[in-house]
């Protein structure tokens, strides 16, 4: 690998110059040879063109013929070049030697000299000899900060190394990756074969296997850095070892083998450092020069009125513009540059502008909703809710604010005074139409009650994972039923908010619950052990009787039973049996009562429909309210059915139904009527 790069650049000899190969050689031209003379006899074309030119009294004939017959000779390779071509020649065999060498080769850079030494043999033969070594080290000077020549290598292997960006071993060109250590370029994928393992250290000798003298160095290969090694050194070192003889030859060798490598890599570092350096210097230049190319750009925008939009679009929308590829290039912008490009970027920003526009009032859309449906909610929670009220998407949809208010945000209080408009008739048409659907829901489920109040209208979630129970009004609050895609309000004249549907919801809808046949049965038991009539009871009514509720498949060998109430036991399997205590006293169900934790239920007040905690709904009826409950206390707290026309259970939290919970108890016979 490195006795290639070595050869490649070598000049000790004129005629080892004659040897290198070099990967990109130019075309040479050829010296064109003298006419011959144009007999009379012979008849072809070029006879009589010379004739014509010879008979031609017009300069302008005469041109064009030459120029026909000059297209002819140029070569093929060359047919596409453009501008004059045989310079380089002419100024090597032309121009006086001392100017080439003084004031011209002395103030290049050793990579353009060869470049230079690549496209002419005739440069080639001035710049690789010896006599002439000073004109590289003029040209190394000229670079700032380049370490200077290492003992191993001479000026044209040492400019090869830094500016010639192609691997050593197979010549493709853009490689970056230089091994310092062995004064080559190589790429990554010959980088592997290159692998420094056990393998490759156990064929050397073993008196200087481990002296550390053969030279490695690490490649990072994506995320693997991996050591490679090379064999040509590793055969150099054992031919000259094996040439000392005695053990002080061999001492002295290991010696000179290590200076020799610890100089190689302090010379690495410096170099490492300098190309490091030179391209951050070379970035910051770049970004200069694009930096200064968008200004300009922007300039010549904003006398077209388009700069503002260049800069919106850098500013809110992740560089776009900067990272455009007729803008983002590292060169200064020329008129010519400019009358090609200008129709291009006017194309850019004015379907920016759209976008931007789409986007903007979709925005304010977005805003204007989360406004109403945050009055809406304020203005609900003075309502009773045991009365079915709209959705949040159901009032936004219904009212429609994107035809009241085009381009802008309206103030605060529009908005409310709208909602506040709407409310009362649009509630007033809303609700008749929801109930519809659930009477529907039950006719077509072959039901003899088709009252949706009713206590045994008992309709479930048929929602994947769902499944919960649900009685009047509780459907119109479940989540279920308040699908995510909203029908669009806009008929595609408008953005679509998808947020505030992903917030809010959209209108209510009955199409994922179902009548259960099963769960109805049992509450219609419960209904008629209450003596209650199953086509005239209404939730409302089972409430107030608050029946105790006792499972006798779930009874505990130990002698527990299993005790509920309404409406928990329609959560209960519906195939076990029940019995439906009416008589049982309230001491027994206070008692149960107060084996329970009450801390997470609430309650919501009838008057001013606050959810307010179990433990505090008497203290906050009698501040809150002036209602005097002073003859009506229970000797507990928990047992609140003598006020019971003063509370509801909450419907529009995730409320627990009941005041109390299942459980198995230890209850005597004598206790239950």
């Amino acid at each position: 690998m490195a006795r290639r790069s070595v050869t490649n650049d070598n000049t000790s000899s004129h005629q080892h110059d004659k040897s290198v190969e070099i990967t990109s050689v130019a075309h040479q031209e050829k010296p064109l040879r003298k006419r011959a003379r144009i007999s009379s006899q012979k008849s072809d074309p070029s006879q009589s063109k010379a004739q014509i030119v010879e008979n031609s009294d017009s300069p302008c004939e005469i041109e064009s013929i030459k120029k026909l017959n000059s297209k002819e000779r140029m070569p093929e390779e060359f047919r596409q070049v453009k501008g004059k071509r045989g310079l380089l020649e002419w100024l090597a065999k032309e121009v006086l030697f001392d100017v080439i060498l003084e004031e011209i080769f002395c103030y290049a850079e050793p990579g353009d000299l060869l470049r230079l030494s690549r496209t002419s043999r005739d440069l080639r033969t001035i710049l690789m000899s010896r006599r002439y070594e000073y004109i590289w080290r003029s040209a190394r000077e000229n670079v700032a900060g380049l370490p200077p020549l290492p003992d191993d290598l001479n000026e044209s292997q040492y400019a090869h190394l830094l500016f010639d960006a192609s691997c050593y071993i197979c010549k493709r060109k853009g490689c970056e990756n230089i091994l310092w250590t062995f004064r080559a370029r190589v790429c990554h994928k010959c980088a592997t074969s290159l692998e420094h393992n056990e393998k490759y250290l156990s064929r050397q000798p073993l008196e200087y296997r481990n002296l550390g003298i053969l030279p490695s160095e690490y490649v990072q290969i994506g995320r693997e850095r991996i050591l490679v090694g090379s064999n040509r050194y590793a055969r150099k070192f054992e031919t000259e070892f094996q040439l000392m003889k005695t053990e002080y030859e061999r001492e002295e060798w290991v010696t000179q083998k290590q200076k020799e490598l610890e100089a190689i890599q302090e010379h690495a570092i410096l170099c490492i450092q300098w190309r490091e350096s030179t391209l951050s210097n070379r970035t910051q230049e770049l970004d200069a020069l694009q930096k200064e190319r968008k200004q300009n750009i922007i300039a010549r925008l904003s006398t077209l009125g388009w700069g503002r939009e260049a800069l919106l679009m850098d500013k809110k929308y992740q560089s776009n513009f900067s990272d455009h590829r007729l803008v983002k290039q590292p060169k200064a912008l020329t008129d010519r540059d400019w009358k090609r490009m200008r129709g291009e970027l006017l194309n850019l920003l004015s379907r920016h502008r759209q976008y931007r526009q789409r986007k903007e009032w979709s925005d304010s859309l977005v805003k204007l909703y989360a406004c109403a449906a945050k009055i809406y909610i304020g203005i609900r929670d003075t309502l009773d809710p045991r009365q079915p009220l709209p959705a949040i998407g159901d009032v936004l949809i219904s009212m429609n604010l994107s035809d009241h208010f085009d381009q802008y945000l309206p103030p605060l209080a529009d908005v409310s005074s709208m909602i506040s408009e709407w409310l009362p008739d649009g509630i007033a048409k809303w609700r008749p139409e929801k109930t519809q659907e659930l009477i529907d829901l039950l006719e077509n489920s072959g039901t003899t009650v088709c009252k949706p109040d009713a206590a045994t209208s008992v309709f479930e979630c048929k929602a994947r994972g769902c499944g919960e129970v649900l009685l009047y009004p509780e459907m119109f609050y479940h989540v279920c039923c308040l699908p995510n895609q909203a029908p669009d309000p806009y008929g595609g004249n408008y953005p679509k908010p998808y947020r505030w549907r992903k917030s809010y919801g959209g209108p209510w809808t009955s199409k994922s619950i179902l009548f259960s046949r099963k769960i109805s049965r049992v509450s219609k038991k419960v209904v008629e052990a209450c003596g209650l009539d199953p086509a005239t009871a209404t939730v409302q009514d089972l409430y107030d009787a608050n029946p105790l509720i006792e499972c006798t498949n779930c009874a505990c060998p130990d002698g527990s039973r299993y005790f509920t109430w309404w409406p928990l036991i329609l959560s209960h399997t519906p195939s076990h049996s029940i019995i439906v205590h009416t008589s049982a006293s309230a001491t027994l169900k206070s008692e149960i009562a107060a084996t329970l934790p009450s801390y997470d239920e609430s309650l919501s007040c009838s008057h001013c429909h606050s959810t307010i905690p179990k433990d505090s709904i008497r203290s906050h009826l009698e501040a809150a309210h002036s209602i005097n409950l002073a003859e009506r206390k229970s000797l507990l707290v928990l047992d609140l059915q003598a006020i019971q026309e003063h509370w509801y259970f909450p419907l529009l939290q995730e409320p627990s139904v009941c005041l109390f919970r299942p459980g198995h108890y230890k209850v005597e016979a004598s206790q239950l009527a």
